[in-house]
């Protein structure tokens, strides 16, 4: 495969990896709100908010992230693929476009909470309960490595980690389609083409003739 400012690992990691995690984080929330409302924490830690999932307040809001994370992912799972089809063989635009699609996500991952932020997860934390990784449920680890791992790898995107600029790809020459040295393999003709080469003799020897009768003799010297 000629080389490509998205090259395979990273296309399959943003245009499947990625929106089949955000559609897992989203379908758990839509799905079972109550659940994942109270995995958010350990049942010690804020008793009074322990079933806030199973309120309606705590549903519409659970459930609206949920439908956060799910158009997240259908945004990558459509743009990436009419990114790569349309655009791999335009690597100026397909970078510019991924760059426009990319530095957004990068910044929610650690700024906004529809991007599952690593710094609004864990602010809210006690700090006791911030200093003891071990005691973090799974909702908790799933936001926090899980997004550390879309961030890094957006990063190294941007970063140009493991993948040709599209500047270096414009200074690579395609390949000629005849190798050097090597003469055409003639093709046998048709008869059109033999009809015009038995026509265009006879018509060279005519004019030929032509001209020889036409012109005058010298006249001989007395």
């Amino acid at each position: 495969m000629p080389p490509s400012v998205l090259p395979a690992k990273y296309y399959y990691f943003f245009w499947l990896l990625e929106p089949a995690l955000t559609f897992a984080g989203g379908f758990s929330a839509i799905l079972n709100p109550g659940n994942f409302g109270r995995s958010q924490l350990p049942d010690n830690l804020e008793r009074n908010t322990l079933f806030i999932g199973d309120s309606s307040r705590g549903q519409m809001l659970i459930s609206q992230l949920g439908s956060c994370f799910t158009l997240l992912g259908m945004i990558s799972l459509s743009l990436v693929y009419l990114f790569k089809k349309h655009l791999d063989d335009k690597p100026v635009l397909l970078e510019k476009m991924m760059k426009g699609l990319l530095t957004p996500l990068a910044i929610a991952d650690l700024r906004t909470e529809t991007g599952n932020s690593v710094f609004v997860t864990l602010i809210p934390l006690p700090l006791s309960h911030l200093k003891s990784p071990s005691e973090w449920t799974h909702v908790i680890h799933c936001t926090i490595w899980i997004t550390l791992g879309l961030f890094v790898t957006r990063i190294s995107w941007l970063l140009g980690v493991g993948r040709p600029s599209a500047k270096s790809l414009s200074f690579i020459k395609p390949l000629s389609k005849t190798k050097t040295g090597q003469r055409p393999i003639p093709l046998p003709k048709t008869d059109s083409q033999l009809v015009v080469e038995q026509v265009t003799p006879q018509k060279e020897e005519d004019q030929s003739t032509t001209r020889r009768r036409n012109t005058p003799r010298k006249s001989r010297q007395s």
